[in-house]
């Protein structure tokens, strides 16, 4: 007997696949597990979703296996992902796999083994007429049972070993056959402990400890700090890592072990524990500080909501360090106190170690991290450890969002602005922030947004009804806003006040704290030397050769770099147009901002410890905490930076804040350029005098001082900017009032792109006065990474279409005559709902 259900497979193909489940592998949990189905001659793996007992085709596969004992996924959480399909127009089989681990989904394998192994004389004869057959026979003896294909062709290094195969199995002598196994599996390590019986004889472990202290001084050290780690955890103490810290090595755990001191076991290991290698960026517990009126405020209301365990959405608008994380803090002190669980969202786990460490220092033991920077290996233990209830708290970026938490009771988003909680690529193309209001109501959990500059989005709905808001306008540890001075670039160079990118109050300014031993951060948002080279003689200018942009020169390696697609080749120093040597370096990016800061300190008898923090110098594995402790430590005198400072640090002996040049993103091809700049400059003002004890200041260089985004960061005043640029964008057509979609065609032929796209274009309406239609036109970077490009946005008016569902109504129209009558495999299109694209 057997019964059919409904599956979603991870392809870009919005339906459910029907497929028959033996009853022996049926259980009242089912829904919500993995299996692996045959799909198109392919083994994929798929999540059954619901049971279909009239299906609509009578010829049904099985399924192959059943892969886990209890479901990945919870009712909740399938509502939850059909939700994101539904609104951002995807499938649910690409939400289900973006909501698991890389390296989870098993994968198909071939795998061989020696089944008959030839006589002396027919060996040595094979490696006289068949070396490689030989070869390939020997390898495999020197392993116990079977062996992939992949493993051999790495060992015998061979591209492919397929002949041979096929040879040596017609003969008799191998099997193949095809496999199924993890790509990332759970990691087995020696362990040591203390057996139970002598653990819990305090006199035998004194005795032990004073006869290990005069014979063998090595052991004495193992012993006793095994000893204090099985008293403090019942966590398995595996013996790599316990030797490395204590600089030991194995020999000495097995020593201890022959005399019967301690057991040597295998036991599984988590891998997203391991330790960081440079010291904590935060030392106190700030659950112990006291709450301004301001905070007390906004924590009774949040855990008002939390005791009624209703969903309850907060935006919490607090200026730069007014404590908004203390806010959190007892928020989830208060949840975990009620049982429930916690979500922190981040928009990227590199710019935030010194959160991490201040929320670990409160709840130790209790946060797993999700992110990418994580190996798969890491990523799938801590994954594991959150849906095992081993963590209650899970900290991570975007596609933390989905993490398996049962009992959700509080969500929160800091920084809830970062349009980096927008996925661009690939599908699905979802927003975690709003995902997270979606995901709390589900849940019946109350959700916090934080920022100290929120998105207009976020605040008119509060102006709506659709959100509280919670405000604290008042720095904590009495200390003051920093005060900011606009210094107008042009004048100052009209003036000769300018020194390269610097002007004379900026340097004169960061003289002064140099001497006076404060921390200056400085921000360029524009990583390497120079961001245009030309020939002064014919005017080339050097561009990528997969993108229209022009290459960005970078003095350290001396290389060009294209920073959309990575494409570099050596700096040249001649025009390869005309062969003149005269080209010219435009434009400052951070590698010569720290040239020309080192020089202007030098004509002044200073030297100064700097160090730069972009993408280039924090590649490598914790350089950016390293960086980071230098800074805090005061080995470091000077941070320069691109919007890697501009958030998530909070050093108390920073007085001095330089923005070089604040029109680097104000006049791009973005209608959110004007609030983007408002956001970036305001976040890195507030780096500057966060303690009481030192007053802070800020020095924005500037063309554009008149610019409505400059003068409310001078006046620190969100107020003013958003009032602005709401009456803007209303006027415009814009986000918040309007929503705003894109719709991108690419591929290799720029003809085809054109002729894909204005026949997409032909099935949307033309007179409709609920949505708006522009293009097809080119973008800013009309060739991507080898791929011509055209978009058409679509924007909805949100008083007409509140949900957005004529508008998607609209395009899966179009969608569906486009797919008949155009669609090809030459162009590619993809639907961004609700995009933050600007290229």
């Amino acid at each position: 007997m057997s019964r059919t259900f409904d599956l979603a497979v991870a392809l870009p193909q919005d339906t459910l696949y029907t497929y028959i489940i033996p009853d022996d592998m049926i259980t009242e949990d089912i829904v919500g597990k993995r299996a692996l189905v045959s799909f198109n001659n392919r083994i994929l793996t798929a999540v059954i979703i619901r049971d279909n007992p009239e299906p609509k085709f009578a010829k049904l596969k099985p399924i192959t296996e059943i892969l886990d004992d209890k479901p990945v996924f919870s009712d909740t959480m399938l509502k939850f992902a059909g939700f994101i399909a539904k609104y951002y127009m995807c499938s649910l089989g690409e939400v289900l796999k973006a909501a698991l681990p890389r390296g989870i989904s098993p994968k198909s394998a071939l795998s061989v083994t020696i089944i008959n192994m030839p006589s002396d004389s027919e060996l040595i004869n094979m490696e006289r007429k068949a070396p490689k057959r030989a070869l390939l026979l020997h390898t495999l003896a020197e392993y116990e049972g079977d062996v992939s294909v992949s493993k051999l062709e790495k060992q015998l290094k061979s591209k492919s070993i397929t002949v041979q195969l096929e040879s040596l199995e017609e003969a008799g002598y191998i099997r193949t056959e095809q496999k199924i196994e993890l790509k990332t599996k759970i990691k087995i390590m020696k362990a040591v402990r203390i057996p139970n019986l002598l653990l819990n004889d305090e006199i035998q472990l004194r005795h032990i400890l004073d006869s290990l202290d005069k014979k063998a001084p090595k052991q004495s050290l193992m012993f006793a700090n095994i000893l204090a780690e099985s008293q403090e955890s019942d966590r398995a103490i595996i013996i790599a890592d316990i030797s490395r810290r204590l600089h030991s090595d194995a020999s000495v755990v097995k020593a201890l072990n022959k005399k019967g001191f301690v057991e040597i076991y295998e036991a599984e290991t988590d891998r997203s524990e391991q330790e960081e290698e440079f010291s904590k960026l935060a030392v106190k517990n700030e659950r112990e500080l006291t709450l301004t009126e301001e905070q007390k405020n906004a924590v009774d209301k949040i855990n008002s909501k939390i005791e009624e365990r209703i969903f309850a959405p907060f935006l919490l608008h607090g200026i730069t360090g007014s404590g908004k994380t203390l806010v959190y803090i007892h928020a989830i002190t208060k949840t975990l106190e009620t049982g429930k669980t916690v979500l922190i969202l981040v928009p990227e786990i590199s710019l935030t170690p010194q959160l991490i460490d201040r929320f670990n220092i409160v709840f130790p033991g209790r946060i797993a991290l999700l992110h990418s920077r994580m190996s798969a290996g890491q990523r799938y233990d801590a994954w594991r450890s959150v849906r095992e209830g081993k963590c209650n708290i899970v900290l991570g970026v975007r596609s933390a969002i989905f993490a398996p938490l049962d009992n959700l009771g509080l969500i929160i988003v800091d920084e809830e602005h970062e349009p980096t909680y927008k996925q661009d690529s690939p599908a699905p193309r979802y927003n975690a922030r709003d995902a997270a209001i979606i995901r709390a109501k589900f849940e019946n959990a109350v959700v916090v947004l934080g920022s100290a500059t929120p998105s207009l989005e976020s605040m008119q709905n509060v102006k709506n009804g659709k959100y509280e808001l919670l405000e604290i306008m008042n720095r904590a540890d009495n200390a003051e806003l920093p005060v900011i001075k606009i210094i107008d670039s042009f004048d100052a160079k009209r003036n000769g006040e300018m020194r390269g990118a610097f002007s004379k109050d900026l340097i004169f300014a960061i003289a002064d704290r140099v001497k006076k031993k404060d921390g200056v951060i400085l921000f360029q948002n524009r990583r390497g030397f120079s961001p245009l080279t030309q020939c002064s003689d014919c005017g080339h200018i050097p561009t990528c050769c997969n993108c229209e942009v022009s290459m960005t020169y970078h003095k350290r390696s001396n290389t060009m770099v294209c920073h959309y697609c990575g494409h570099n080749f050596p700096a040249y120093h001649t025009c390869p147009e005309c062969g003149a040597e005269k080209l010219q370096e435009l434009g400052s990016g951070t590698e010569r901002i720290e040239d020309e800061l080192s020089e202007a300190l030098s004509e002044l008898g200073l030297s100064a410890s700097i160090e730069r923090m972009d993408l280039d110098t924090t590649s490598k594995k914790g350089a950016h905490r390293k960086i980071l402790h230098n800074f805090a430590t005061k080995k470091t005198d000077i941070l320069i930076g691109t919007q890697m400072v501009a958030k998530g640090l909070d050093f108390d002996h920073v007085t001095l804040v330089g923005v070089i040049n604040a029109d680097l993103q104000l006049y791009h091809q973005d209608f959110r350029a004007s609030e983007r700049t408002f956001q970036l400059l305001t976040q890195v003002s507030g780096r500057s005098g966060r303690s009481g004890s030192k007053k802070g200041e800020v020095i924005i260089q500037t063309s554009h001082s008149e610019n409505e985004a400059i003068q409310a960061t001078g006046r620190n005043s969100y107020k003013m900017f958003f009032n602005y640029e709401l009456n803007h964008r209303s006027t415009a057509n814009y986000p918040p009032f309007y929503s705003f979609s894109i719709i991108e065609f690419s591929g290799k032929r720029e003809s085809d792109v054109i002729r894909n796209s204005s026949g997409f274009v032909r099935y949307l309406p033309k007179d409709n006065d609920s949505i708006i239609i522009c293009g097809p036109t080119e973008p800013a970077i009309p060739r991507l990474r080898k791929n011509y490009r055209r978009i058409i946005t679509v924007r909805a008016d949100k008083q007409k279409d509140p949900s957005g569902n004529k508008m998607k109504y609209y395009l899966k129209y179009a969608l569906e005559f486009y797919e008949k009558n155009f669609s090809t495999s030459n162009v590619k299109m993809t639907i961004d709902i609700d995009s933050y694209s600007s290229i």
